[in-house]
């Protein structure tokens, strides 16, 4: 019968894991980066929104900016107050600035919300001339009879002929 001799002395295994140290450290880097992660999060959220806030008061200025120029508010006299609707948070004001050329004003329009206890605000400025002081096409004056057949008597077929200057002279050679 053959014997097997096996020795009673342990050796020493080498564990491959990780030690208690390892893992709270590796925990500790983890959480430190969920918290970083998580202030990126809001600032991101917190950007998205003021983007959107961005695009709604520039959209509500830019409408009624069109209002003040189709002559729904008249321009002269500025104004303020809210929107209607689902934007009834969202408050305007108005102010004209008279230029020099008659009826000409540089409109100045502020669309504000209340964001975070502080003002959101939107402006957008615009050179319009004064929408009850235009005329229609309607209310063009007909030219004269007179004034149809002297033009219809001084236009030539040659393309040489015509009127030159402001002062109705005739011909092809300018004063």
């Amino acid at each position: 019968m053959i014997r097997q001799r096996f020795s009673t002395a342990r050796v020493p295994v080498r564990r491959t894991g990780m030690t208690l140290m390892e893992v709270m450290l590796s925990l500790t880097i983890m959480l430190i980066a969920l918290a970083a992660i998580g202030q990126l999060v809001n600032m991101g959220s917190d950007h998205g929104l003021q983007a959107r806030m961005n695009a709604r008061g520039g959209r509500l200025a830019q409408a009624k900016m069109a209002e003040i120029e189709g002559g729904v508010y008249p321009i002269s006299g500025g104004g303020s107050g809210t929107f209607d609707g689902d934007d009834s948070d969202w408050s305007w004001t108005v102010d004209p600035q008279a230029q020099a050329p008659p009826n000409l004003y540089l409109v100045t329009i502020t669309v504000s919300h209340a964001y975070r206890g502080s003002p959101f605000t939107i402006t957008l400025s615009q050179m319009l001339f004064d929408p009850t002081m235009m005329g229609s096409a309607s209310q063009a004056e007909q030219p004269s009879t007179n004034d149809v057949t002297a033009a219809t008597a001084t236009s030539g077929t040659g393309g040489t002929g015509g009127i030159n200057g402001t002062n109705g002279t005739t011909g092809g050679s300018s004063p």
